[in-house]
């Protein structure tokens, strides 16, 4: 990355689901799109990790997967490498480079990749940067494989421009390093919103934005604030230039974003009809929204799959209940356009059978749903943490609970959850017992002043189903 990104602090850890292998296929399966194949030695490539907590998840879970994690920050490796290590992942690969050279790499380094992600990347770097990533991803992503692009999009974020271009001025007057530059930034904004401001007058969800802002992590805040070529994407231009390195779009990794009915003003579906053009059609799709950021799905070439093979790949999906699920009365998503409620006729027997136990999306359709209505009702249950795609059979576990032991003394509040391919959250407030059921992993670990705390309790079953924990001996 150029010097103009503030490679001096490091960017704390980020757990992202939708960059999961699990997740992805998932989705896929949803879309009417073939998915990655996770049976055996697929490879996993990360462009700008990070510290690499989602690298190192996804090789824990996926132990025969190749994971490639790559970031040009010295620090981030050495974080992701310390937590391989620990865990004793000999299947994560490290790489500390830029993408410019990166892209201009021997045909021989790297991939050909099944999978590459890019998270809080494309809107943060210099042009040329990102048409170098570009041109990794067009050289190095096998026929098939499938691309994750996270970044920022209009209109969401256009207002939201003129505020970063303001903030990254002030910071570069301000006196101290990163964080207190980016704060001294927020601060300026927040008394010129406070002035009275026509900016934050017009734009009201800027002033919602800088309040939220200063919530915000001080390391992911400098990383947000003071970039030099930070922009917000058109998703036209991003499906142009994925398309020069023959990726077509696919849908999103945000399941709810794939459901109209769900995710957009009633009044603006109409005009969706008849627009076989994506670009145009995800661009009305974002202004209905007032999109601000997408996390796209990508494939190197490939068709939609048939009708028949669509059913056959969702209805052999299996998916189990997290912790997160109602387990009485109605149930509600609370979508950008306002609460839904679920249909009880839908979602009380999908639920009440899966609270016996983890099953296939077949087994499900025996409930009466018709296939689209259970495909709708299906990504709806994953997106809102109802439920999660689990992996049959489960992979050997112990390298997980090396790895969560590692990142409790980090003190990151997440678990690797081999069974979903995924990670799990913590709440500080339990990060001690966690700790101390992880050490036992024996009879001691049902001692009662362990047990005692109500959310531990009920997180517990879950996260030991799961793989994240030891099972009570």
């Amino acid at each position: 990355m150029s010097q103009a990104y503030p490679n001096d602090i490091p960017y704390p850890p980020v757990f992202h689901r939708e960059m999961t292998p699990v997740w992805i296929d998932a989705v896929l399966r949803g879309l009417g799109q073939e998915g990655p194949d996770l049976a055996g030695a697929f490879r996993w490539c990360e462009l700008g990790c990070g510290p690499g907590l989602n690298a190192v998840v996804t090789a824990a879970a996926h132990p025969a997967a190749h994971v490639t994690a790559i970031d040009l920050n010295a620090a981030h490796l050495a974080r992701a490498r310390a937590w391989a290590e620990a865990a004793g992942l000999p299947n994560l690969e490290t790489v500390q480079a830029g993408f410019t050279e990166l892209a201009e790499a021997p045909p021989d380094r790297f991939g050909p990749f099944d999978v590459i992600v890019t998270h809080g990347v494309l809107s943060w770097i210099a042009p040329a940067e990102r048409e170098a990533l570009l041109r990794f991803i067009g050289r190095f992503l096998r026929p098939g494989g499938v691309v994750y692009a996270h970044y920022m999009t209009h209109p969401g974020m256009s207002a939201a421009a003129a505020g970063q271009r303001l903030a990254r001025r002030v910071a570069a007057r301000a006196e101290g390093g990163p964080v207190e530059r980016a704060r001294a930034a927020l601060a300026f904004q927040a008394r010129l919103a406070a002035g009275g401001a026509g900016f934050f007058v017009a734009h009201p969800q800027e002033r919602h934005r800088l309040e939220a802002s200063r919530r915000q992590d001080p390391a992911a805040l400098a990383h947000e604030l003071l970039p030099a070529h930070w922009e917000p994407f058109h998703v036209a231009e991003i499906i142009e230039v994925l398309g020069r390195q023959g990726c077509r779009y696919l849908g999103s990794a945000t399941p709810l974003d794939n459901i109209d009915a769900v995710s957009l003003p009633a009044g603006t579906l109409p005009l969706l009809a008849g627009l076989d053009d994506p670009a145009l059609a995800e661009t009305v799709r974002d202004m209905a929204r007032n999109q601000s950021l997408r996390r796209d799905l990508y494939r190197s070439g490939g068709a939609p799959l048939p009708a028949g093979r669509h059913w056959q790949a969702l209805a052999e999906l299996p998916l189990a209940l997290l912790p997160a699920a109602p387990r009485r009365g109605p149930l509600r998503f609370d979508t950008p356009i306002g609460p839904v409620q679920g249909e009880a006729a839908l979602f009380d027997p999908l639920l009440a059978a899966l609270r016996r136990g983890p099953c296939r999306v077949g087994d499900l359709a025996r409930h009466g749903a018709h296939p689209a209505q259970l495909n709708q009702a299906v990504q709806m249950l994953i997106w809102s943490g109802c439920a999660h795609p689990v992996r049959s059979p489960l992979p050997d576990p112990q390298a997980a609970w090396r790895l969560n032991r590692a990142l409790c003394a980090s003190g990151v509040g997440w678990l690797a959850a081999p069974a979903l391919g995924s990670a799990l959250p913590v709440a500080p407030e339990l990060m001690p017992a966690v700790a101390a059921l992880l050490e036992a992993a024996g009879p001691e670990a049902t001692a009662p002043e362990l047990a005692t705390p109500e959310r531990l309790r009920d997180n517990l079953r879950a996260w030991r189903a799961f793989g994240a924990l030891p099972p009570e001996g």
